[in-house]
């Protein structure tokens, strides 16, 4: 069982890389660069990582938890699965800075099972929503638009502005209201 101190200390080397990322871009994610700037030696670094994938890998599943984390709220709040998953999807976006997602797709490009968390909770996902749905191939297709839009934006190739984006992200909230109350 990891201590207190060891966890807070990989938090925060798992910030600084994410920070790293959104500043700087994916070929500086580094675990020099990651040092410098969280401030422990490259030793400590790798005490706690042992690689850049190491690095690499808890940083995608920092952001799956915390995604999963905030979905998990929603529900607990009355939401349904569908509904909690586009409003997870927008916070994830608001999280996710600059080129964040790049360098994590970047990395996952050189490494396809560093996205493997990804892949089990987008299942999971994919789960609940059929379960609630009774398998509503509707309430699929909406899920897809909810990560079409997100993939649009990490990838910076989104046609729609923002006031599009947030009218897509309405419609996308009361349909899946209306299909899964």
């Amino acid at each position: 069982m990891m201590n207190k101190r060891a966890k807070v200390t990989k938090a925060q080397i798992i910030e600084a890389a994410l920070s790293v990322a959104a500043e700087k871009g994916a070929g500086r994610v580094t675990l020099d660069e990651v040092a410098k700037v969280s401030g422990f030696s490259k030793g400590g670094l790798l005490y706690h990582f042992p690689s850049k994938e190491a690095l690499i890998s808890a940083m995608v599943q920092q952001l799956v938890d915390n995604t999963e984390a905030g979905r998990q709220q929603l529900l607990a709040q009355g939401e349904n699965a569908l509904t909690a998953m586009v409003k997870a999807h927008a916070l994830l976006s608001e999280h996710l800075q600059g080129n964040t997602a790049m360098a994590l797709l970047a990395a996952a490009a050189e490494q396809p099972g560093l996205l493997n968390p990804v892949q089990q909770a987008c299942q999971l996902l994919l789960q609940d929503i059929n379960a609630e749905s009774g398998d509503n191939p509707e309430a699929v297709l909406l899920m897809l638009a909810c990560d079409a839009l997100w993939f649009q934006d990490m990838l910076s190739i989104s046609p729609f502005t923002s006031k599009q984006k947030e009218q897509l992200q309405h419609y996308l909230l009361c349909r899946a209201k209306e299909l899964m109350p």
